[in-house]
């Protein structure tokens, strides 16, 4: 398979170290397809196709724009949420008080996450008690 065109190339991370295109193969029915390029790697054609897009033979590539902080926002709650998750089981009925003393205040913590003063970009997650 080989390619003919591709367009649509943008940084993928502020390194320049993988970048993101559209790729016209001439074996596909899809005129364009999304592939991801980086210097290196095992898969075929992406150390061709990223050093041909760093030197310019298919135009320019777009710069790093890095998500909204509401993507981070979103990540990390997901996050907690989880980990909040994974701990239910500690609050259920048939749970020895002590236990569920034990674990209250990392479940807490949990819940405190995004009133951190470095939310979302820089958290201190809560350590879960042994």
């Amino acid at each position: 398979m080989k390619y003919k065109h591709i367009k649509n190339i943008r940084w993928v991370n502020a390194e320049h170290t993988v970048l993101d295109c559209d790729v016209d193969f001439d074996d596909l029915v899809e005129e364009y397809v999304p592939f991801t390029a980086v210097a290196s790697g095992d898969y075929p054609y992406t150390h061709q196709i990223f050093a041909e897009c760093v030197e310019g033979k298919w135009g320019e590539i777009a710069e790093y724009e890095p998500p909204p902080v509401e993507f981070y926002e979103s990540e990390i709650r997901a996050q907690r949420n989880a980990l909040l998750a994974q701990t239910d089981w500690t609050q259920a009925t048939d749970v020895p008080q002590a236990l569920k003393d034990k674990w209250a205040p990392y479940r807490q913590a949990l819940r405190d996450v995004p009133q951190q003063a470095g939310f979302p970009m820089n958290v201190t997650w809560p350590t879960k008690p042994e």
